[in-house]
């Protein structure tokens, strides 16, 4: 299974319908406030086809871009919904599942109120190490290239 393919926010748990958004279920909009949310090159190019200007939706942070916030929640949320789900970044794709650097695989965001109603399947911990290591090769790329966004 491919990483644009995972998305763990539709449960599989019994007693439940298959496919569900248990994010939408409870009208949660935790994860898209003060987010920190990493960027990959591809979600940042696939945003900025929208029309989406890099510098508007962006920032750097500690060696990587990031979403950036407004209004103490994420650019693209406008309060209610997100207004980029169909193409969102990778990372919203996978969250709550986050990458645990200290086993080194997919864990579930202690953050995230209703982790627990969330499958961890192995193609989802999988795709956070995978997002994970994606991550860091291309701020490291960053590094040597420059600044990605300026301000």
């Amino acid at each position: 299974m491919s990483l644009a393919s995972q998305d763990p926010r539709k449960t599989t748990r019994p007693g439940r319908p298959a496919g569900e958004n248990v994010c939408l279920e409870h009208a949660c909009i935790e994860c898209c406030r003060g987010t920190e949310m990493a960027l990959l090159e591809e979600d940042i190019q696939r945003l900025e086809s929208l029309g989406f200007a890099r510098e508007r939706f962006a920032v750097e942070s500690k060696g990587l871009v990031v979403l950036r916030n407004l209004h103490h929640r994420c650019f693209f949320h406008d309060g209610t919904r997100c207004t980029v789900y169909d193409v969102r970044p990778m990372g919203c794709r996978l969250y709550p599942v986050v990458y645990a650097e200290y086993s080194g695989t997919g864990a579930l965001d202690r953050l995230c109120p209703f982790r627990d109603e969330f499958n961890l399947s192995p193609e989802s911990k999988r795709g956070s190490a995978e997002l994970f290591h994606r991550l860091i090769k291309e701020a490291r790329l960053r590094k040597a290239r420059g600044p990605a966004i300026h301000p």
